[in-house]
């Protein structure tokens, strides 16, 4: 490693610290955030912070990879771009990743904007988890200190071979590990087991994920074709 490189990751990890430090707050303690990357570039005393190649963005237990990451000293608002990957792990052994393409951060809440780029969401509910949730949407967000995420626009929910739903918006919640669906219009949920295969539309509805259940309520309608021996 040349020299002019390790004094460039010197400073960076000593601008990161302070840049943090300085952000005004007015909610409850967090851990602390910090960003390292391959290049660091400063504007304007301080005011914007550019954050490029290999960017990570540390909130124990979340991490936030991207190609590059901006900092505004008045908000302590990171806005984050290309390849944006998201991960979020439990002491129980769940994982959580987002994928995107821009993103943003805001230390005050704290709080994790992802969108564009055909945004996902995988939930695995342990290490050894072979049949994980996919969610697909058009914009996620994600609450760290209550520990949930939202899923808005467009959302399909996969468990490849057994269920699948769409809806407006989702809203997981990972403390009590129950996936509502909601929105302006019908929500729909397709289940597939050795038993058959049903369809089912209503008003709003949601999945408990241990133990795994599903709850439908607001004019119900169902079609159910027994042992059909169907998948998604």
């Amino acid at each position: 490693m040349k020299i002019s490189t390790i004094w460039m990751v010197s400073l960076l990890i000593l601008s990161a610290s302070v840049l943090w430090a300085d952000a005004p707050s007015t909610s409850k303690p967090t851990a602390e955030a910090t960003i390292t990357s391959d290049e660091l570039e400063i504007r304007n005393n301080g005011e914007q912070t550019f954050f490029r190649g290999h960017v990570i963005l540390t909130e124990e237990p979340y991490l936030l990879h991207a190609d590059q990451m901006v900092r505004a000293k008045l908000t302590g608002i990171v806005t984050a771009h290309g390849h944006l990957d998201g991960t979020w792990l439990s002491e129980k052994g769940e994982k959580v990743k987002a994928f995107g393409e821009d993103g943003q951060y805001e230390s005050q809440i704290p709080k994790t904007d992802l969108w564009g780029g055909h945004p996902e969401m995988i939930r695995w509910e342990t290490s050894a988890d072979t049949m994980p949730v996919h969610i697909m949407a058009d914009r996620f967000e994600a609450l760290h200190a209550k520990h949930e995420f939202y899923a808005i626009g467009h959302v399909v929910i996969t468990r490849f071979p057994q269920a699948l739903t769409r809806s407006d918006k989702a809203n997981y919640d990972q403390k009590n590990q129950i996936i509502y669906l909601n929105g302006p219009t019908r929500i729909f949920v397709h289940i597939a087991d050795a038993k058959g295969v049903g369809d089912f539309t209503s008003e709003k509805g949601w999945m408990t994920l241990a133990p795994k259940t599903a709850h439908l309520e607001g004019h119900v309608l169902g079609h159910i074709n027994p042992n059909s021996g169907q998948t998604l």
